[in-house]
């Protein structure tokens, strides 16, 4: 596997320790990542960005909450809820392009969550990329206006 699947995996494994109240223990998110397989020179890229994406949980799920309305942030599995606040977040702050979001976050449903989740967390992705699209002014648009 390369380093930024590696890196997303970390980070996933972190945010369901931070999403079970483990947010202010960095020894022991540390400690779980390591006995989770992640090699050690990947630990602060992988606490990094699961402390990004914890960080815009609020924004991730109250979009999420609307695409997703018949699957509540509360009554979905953690890694599920952890993979959306994820890919949401690396998708809305630009870090990788959409599509790579939308891949790791299948790719790491197959590996850690149900049989159900890849399709779910595809859905729930896909209808967050149209929503950017959506919501992202087209830049020749806006210059064909002026």
């Amino acid at each position: 596997m390369n380093d930024l699947h590696e890196i997303r995996r970390g980070a996933l494994l972190a945010i369901c320790q931070f999403d079970a109240g483990r947010d202010d223990e960095p020894d022991t998110v540390r400690d779980g990542l390591l006995a989770g397989g992640v090699p050690e020179r990947l630990l602060e890229p992988a606490t990094e960005l699961a402390n990004d994406a914890w960080t815009g949980r609020t924004e991730s799920d109250a979009v999420i909450a609307t695409l997703a309305a018949d699957w509540p942030i509360h009554r979905q599995p953690c890694v599920d809820r952890g993979l959306l606040r994820l890919a949401a977040w690396e998708m809305r702050s630009g870090r990788v392009p959409t599509a790579v979001a939308i891949d790791e976050a299948i790719e790491l449903a197959r590996e850690f969550s149900t049989e159900d989740s890849p399709a779910f967390v595809n859905g729930v992705l896909d209808a967050y990329r149209q929503h950017l699209e959506a919501s992202t002014p087209d830049p020749a648009a806006a210059e064909h206006a002026d």
